[in-house]
């Protein structure tokens, strides 16, 4: 056997200005969807870019981006050198010209004081509000392709909001044991390498729903826990009717790639639709979980690798 330990190569960083010689070329970069998955698999975050050089009165925000199965706007900030309070301002001006819910500030070398003044917006800001802080770096190993690499330095406290959330006053107690069933489902599907592929891990709230994306903003996937006796996985279109018609031309070709059946319903009071597959199961009924939780996992795998195919 070969001295492995002999061939270990070194990391070498690269120059940021190596690769790209001007922010907007990053920008330009990360924009592209496969780059911007690289991202927000760091970030456990599906996104979708949405717009560079977004406009925000006389400025522009480096790109705008959109929640993939989620309603959450998303401002991406990117600064070469170390940071610096103009750009600090800038991403919170940015993100309340375009009321986003989530900041991204991609940098290459943090200051202390600005990791600490991260950490206090996340620490006081809404909950729904998150801000992260990344830093971005390049490496390469001899003379092989240089790689990017995402590092997390301060992001938001999930838990801690999701707890002041779930147990504030205004939740109820069937609210608080869905937040219990979704998070011990994210629990139980990030342990499965099918669905990691496909999904990041998302926080489950009191809603009797929990959203993955379908790789569009104009669709979803929701898993849904509706009463104690009914779960759905469901694909819900909120305001495309000629979307869901493009997909029910497909519906005998879609079901068969499925090995399902599922409900289609169109919404007529609005231009929504869903097309949904229930059982039988309890959302209260964590100790028997399991089965139900495979279940799940298995129906929005198969969905988010046949639906896409339709939607064209």
């Amino acid at each position: 056997m070969p001295d492995i330990q002999n061939q270990l190569g070194t990391l070498e960083a690269v120059p940021l200005r190596k690769i790209w010689a001007k922010e907007t070329e990053f920008s330009a970069w990360l924009a592209q969807p496969a780059n911007i998955k690289l991202l927000g698999n760091e970030l456990h975050l599906d996104m979708l870019s949405e717009e560079t050089e977004a406009g925000v009165g006389d400025f522009s925000a480096d790109i705008l981006a959109q929640e993939d199965g989620g309603s959450r706007k998303i401002i991406i900030e990117n600064q070469y050198g170390e940071t610096d309070h103009k750009h600090l301002g800038q991403i919170i001006t940015y993100a309340s010209g375009r009321n986003a819910d989530v900041l991204i500030w991609i940098v290459e070398k943090a200051r202390d004081e600005h990791r600490a003044a991260i950490q206090w917006l996340n620490e006081n800001t809404a909950s729904e509000i998150g801000v992260f802080l990344v830093q971005i770096a390049v490496y390469k190993i001899g003379n092989s392709v240089p790689a990017p690499k995402f590092t997390v330095l301060e992001s938001p406290n999930d838990w801690l909001k999701s707890t002041r959330s779930v147990n504030s006053g205004n939740v109820s107690e069937n609210g608080k044991k869905r937040a219990a069933w979704w998070n011990s489902f994210m629990d139980y599907a990030m342990k499965r390498d099918s669905f990691r592929k496909l999904f990041n891990r998302r926080k489950g709230g009191p809603d009797n729903w929990l959203v993955l994306p379908l790789g569009s903003s104009k669709y979803q996937i929701s898993l849904t826990a509706k009463t104690h006796q009914l779960l759905g996985v469901e694909v819900y279109i909120p305001d495309d009717k000629e979307l869901y018609q493009q997909l029910f031309k497909h519906k005998d070709a879609i079901e068969k790639e499925l090995g399902f059946q599922m409900d289609w319903q169109p919404l007529p009071e609005k231009r929504a639709a869903r097309i949904e597959i229930t059982k039988n199961g309890d959302f209260t009924d964590l100790d028997h979980a399991a089965g139900n939780f495979l279940w799940y996992c298995e129906k929005a795998e198969v969905i988010r690798k046949v639906f896409p195919k339709y939607a064209k």
